[in-house]
């Protein structure tokens, strides 16, 4: 029996599944003009995702959309609110994507379910995801904010523990989700790492940039496990009919 070869075959064999696996990565489409094109076809199934930006950088609109489109091809999604109410966000987002026409009729379908945790914990969250997956077949799940739930929290490292547990809870449920994290600042150049650049699948940073007179929203995929993804900062608009991220075009 020659060890060395068997060794080598159960080598090839295993590089050869790893191709496979990442040729036919499934990926939801997030429908968002250009994101899906950075993201070489969208987020891959079951990950993660936070939207990492200040205020006014266009968090709310990237996930609710993200559900939207979801909701219109098949697959409900969950929006989990911790600062607005259910009328207050239908409301934002209609006056913000006018296309928003018949979202109280996916509301009322259930096909997109927008709840309100009675407490700001991680542990209620995730009792809420767990019975809307189950009872509801979720497919997509939004939080908004995690920087509430982070408030609750005597320090970082309890916060990070806890964390950690709740991805991995996420992750048994089978169900892609995007967290908002609010910075500090919607400056690239003042924004630092936190938390959620470790320990989360993907990061999307989402900035202002100062341009003489006016600002200029920009993102850039900070990071995407499991898949490969432009690394390029490009420049986006919140549109009357949905967000447009203008992937090959230079911010300044």
């Amino acid at each position: 029996m020659n060890i060395y070869k068997d060794y080598r075959i159960k080598v090839i064999r295993k590089i050869h599944l790893k191709v496979t696996v990442i040729r036919f990565m499934d990926r939801i489409k997030t429908g968002i003009a250009g994101l899906d094109e950075m993201l070489n076809g969208g987020i891959p199934k079951g990950r993660h995702i936070a939207l990492y930006g200040g205020p006014g950088a266009g968090k709310t609109s990237f996930a609710f959309e993200f559900l939207y489109h979801g909701a219109k091809t098949g697959e409900n999604g969950l929006y989990i609110t911790l600062e607005e109410t259910e009328d207050d966000i239908v409301e934002n987002m209609k006056s913000t994507f006018p296309m928003l026409a018949d979202v109280s009729e996916l509301i009322k379908s259930k096909k997109l379910e927008i709840v309100k945790p009675e407490k700001f914990e991680l542990e209620e969250v995730a009792n809420l995801l767990e019975d809307r997956i189950t009872s509801n077949n979720v497919k997509r799940a939004v939080i908004d904010s995690s920087t509430m739930i982070r408030l609750s929290f005597k320090n970082e490292n309890e916060y990070r523990q806890t964390l950690f547990e709740f991805l991995s809870l996420l992750r048994n449920l089978e169900v892609t989700t995007l967290t908002t994290v609010e910075a500090n600042t919607a400056k690239k150049e003042e924004m630092k790492f936190d938390i959620e650049h470790f320990v989360m699948d993907g990061i999307i940073n989402l900035y202002n940039l100062d341009r003489e007179d006016r600002r200029i929203r920009a993102l850039e995929i900070f990071k995407m496990r499991g898949t490969d993804h432009s690394r390029d900062l490009v420049p986006f608009k919140v549109t009357p009919s949905g967000v447009k991220v203008y992937v090959g075009e230079r911010v300044f």
